[in-house]
């Protein structure tokens, strides 16, 4: 009986049917009264008569009028005449529905008023706030004037579109947002006033957490945030990059680099596809900047239209320098980190370290040739297996160091290094890794930040920090080992191949490299170490004598001092 609404309604249409078989069949016997009767009969007069507004007089001049009915020559003659005034009141009736008629075909159609003409009527109601004026000058009614007005409350005039859900919130956010990016269309505040903050997507979304729950809202989706941007005006910019070198001379150094590749691999026995080198054999290594807690995303939210300028504050400062080592296979160096100082720490806070990140303090927290060294020896004994190893890392200074080249190739290790201009085109762990190991690391941070409540009440000193970092360090780590593919990585980008055929790279349009071209060399190993030796010394005296160069440029440039036009 639960499901009775769902049962099928055809049995119940017979029936209904049934009863008007039944009344159909009742109605065979009438009951009439002489007051019908008389009505009757007016109804067949007023058929035969033919009492239409269709008939023209021409018409009706030349219609014969048929024989009046039988029942209508009595002898009673008051009967006559009540029937003719009766037919009297019908023929006036008739007429002046048929007037009636006629006038509501004639009667003019309402008229369409456009959306200009409305706004125009709501525009001038604000001026002269009187319904009565303004519905005289513009020619509608006041009922239409006050849909109109209503209407223009709820269609959000100003930015029409779906009606907002968290309205109060929008208007705090935005309002948030303004604190810290300055309206550049607002040219009465002075210089100093104009703030000019890195804003990103990530401090978007937290801070409409936090207003959310003071305003007791739900949380509103990642989408939401986007058409909060969509509707104030804003979008995600990275700062413009102007390219250091041509894309043609990119395209020709690329050549080389994957050149060098692959002639390097025919320098020993051949172990697979690649020559003297497996998946496990080749790595690419970088160092990049890390904040402790400031977000690691190159795009910030800004105006359209206008340039993405940042004041740095001190929350975006280099905390400290992670240094990655990617293999396509088997993940076997841990990430090294920077800081700043001469190392001076105390035993019990490098035991709280964590276990799988290694630290170097350095003068700066960057990179240089003592750091590099001491990365060196590490990396090598994590790898050295008596097979021949390629090194693949950029034309930094400390990277460039012949003392190092020449060390690593007497362990059997070949640096490949990738021409100058070309890192955001060639190196991996710049075009992929490091995008995803820092989104890994601010979600560590945030959930730390979250676990306190907030970030202003995070109070750390200096041996904490560098504490906390590595442990954060440690988790992005995993948690990016878990979600990269590295073997696919390593084979689009160009660093390992399972065929000859030839191939091209998402990070760099237009170029294609056919492994076809590859020179073979016959020569033996020491001819191939010097051949590569003197190759890295000509990058590295090229380099220097560019910036010898540079330097000259720069003292030309310089301005003179009175003594210096004066012969000594």
């Amino acid at each position: 009986m639960e499901e009775q609404h769902l049962a099928s309604i055809s049995d119940d249409e017979g029936s209904s049917f049934d009863d008007d078989n039944s009344s159909d069949g009742d109605s065979s016997v009438e009951v009439t009264s002489t007051i019908d009767e008389c009505e009757n009969e007016l109804v067949r007069l007023s058929t035969y008569l033919q009492l239409e507004s269709e008939f023209d007089n021409d018409d009706d001049q030349n219609f014969e009028w048929p024989e009046p009915p039988s029942t209508l020559h009595s002898s009673d003659s008051s009967d006559i005449e009540e029937l003719r005034d009766s037919q009297q009141v019908l023929l006036s009736t008739t007429l002046v529905n048929n007037g009636d008629i006629q006038e509501q075909y004639t009667k003019r159609k309402r008229r369409q008023w456009t959306v200009k003409e409305k706004l125009d009527a709501v525009t001038l109601f604000e001026k002269n706030q009187s319904k009565r004026k303004t519905s005289k000058k513009t020619g509608c009614t006041p009922a239409q004037l006050r849909n109109w007005i209503k209407s223009g409350k709820r269609k959000r005039l100003e930015g029409g579109g779906k009606k907002l859900v968290y309205v109060d919130l929008d208007h705090q956010i935005f309002a948030w947002y303004r604190s810290r990016r300055t309206d550049p269309k607002d040219k009465s505040l002075a210089p100093a006033d104009i703030r000019r903050e890195k804003v990103t997507f990530n401090h978007l979304e937290k801070e409409g957490r936090r207003i959310a729950k003071q305003l007791n809202h739900s949380v509103p989706s990642s989408s939401w945030y986007f058409r909060f941007m969509k509707r104030h005006g804003l979008s995600l910019q990275r700062p413009k990059r102007q390219d250091k070198v041509p894309i043609d001379e990119v395209h020709r150094l690329a050549n080389s680099f994957y050149m060098f590749n692959r002639r390097v691999s025919l320098w020993s026995i051949k172990r697979s596809v690649m020559g003297a080198f497996i998946p496990e054999d080749i790595c690419n290594m970088d160092e990049s900047p890390l904040a402790l807690f400031g977000d690691q995303t190159k795009r910030s939210i800004n105006d359209i239209g206008t340039n993405n300028e940042i004041n740095g504050y001190i929350s975006n400062k280099r905390f400290c320098t992670v240094m990655l080592t990617v293999f396509a296979k088997n993940q076997r160096m841990q990430p090294v980190v920077l800081f700043k100082g001469k190392g001076r720490i105390g035993a019990d806070e490098r035991q709280k370290y964590a276990k799988d990140v290694y630290v170097i303090f350095t003068p700066k927290s960057v990179i240089n040739g003592q750091s590099m060294n001491i990365y060196c020896k590490k990396w090598l004994e994590k790898v050295s297996d008596g097979h021949p190893k390629l090194l693949i890392i950029d034309s930094a200074n400390s990277h460039l160091k012949p003392e190092i080249i020449q060390n690593l190739r007497k362990e059997n290790v070949v640096v490949s290094i990738i021409p100058k201009g070309c890192t955001q085109y060639l190196q991996l762990l710049d075009t992929s890794v490091f995008s995803v190991f820092k989104n890994h690391y601010q979600a560590a941070a945030n959930e730390y930040i979250d676990h306190y409540t907030s970030r202003s009440t995070i109070k750390l000193t200096a041996k904490k920090k560098r504490i906390l970092c590595t442990r954060l360090i440690s988790t992005a780590w995993i948690r990016t080992q878990k979600s990269f593919d590295f073997e696919r990585a390593f084979l689009d980008i160009g660093y390992t191949w399972v065929n000859e055929s030839p191939f091209s790279i998402r990070t760099l349009p237009g170029f294609i490299f056919d492994p076809s071209t590859v020179t073979t060399l016959t020569t033996n190993d020491d001819n191939n170490e010097e051949e590569e030796y003197d190759e890295n010394q000509l990058m590295a005296e090229e380099k220097k004598k560019n910036s010898y160069l540079l330097n000259m440029n720069n003292k030309k440039l310089k301005q003179l001092n009175l003594d210096q036009f004066f012969k000594k």
